[in-house]
């Protein structure tokens, strides 16, 4: 059952973040939100997701730097890089567990098809 996979949803937008929430909700998955890059690494001290779906345009930490971080917490952790910018694809090592869905009008489809994919490989 999907109420037990915790997602992370990090974006600086609030509609987005309210969204993305909705949608996922349905789903079944239990959620939590960030909107700062401190956020979302105070709640991973504490408890760490199952998944982070972040948009990496962090108000208050630069994105690679704020995804790297993430991942000397913790490497193993997917994350799920949604975002209009694509160009951070190609700034990322490829050594970490990172999938890329670019917003645009039928991304919320292809967030939830990649969310499922990272749970089928676990």
């Amino acid at each position: 059952m999907n109420a037990q996979i915790t997602l992370l949803i990090a974006d600086r937008n609030p509609h987005v973040r309210e969204f993305l929430k909705r949608e996922l909700l349905v789903e079944g998955y239990h959620i939590r939100l960030a909107s700062t890059g401190r956020e979302i690494l105070e709640y991973m001290s504490g408890v760490q997701p199952d998944i982070l779906i972040l948009d990496p345009d962090m108000p208050d930490i630069a994105d690679i730097s704020l995804i790297e971080r993430i991942h000397r917490m913790y490497p193993q952790m997917p994350v799920v890089v949604h975002s209009l910018v694509t160009d951070i694809v190609h700034q990322l090592d490829g050594a970490h567990p990172i999938v890329f869905v670019e917003k645009q009008g039928s991304s919320i489809d292809h967030l939830k098809q990649a969310i499922k994919g990272i749970l089928e490989t676990v």
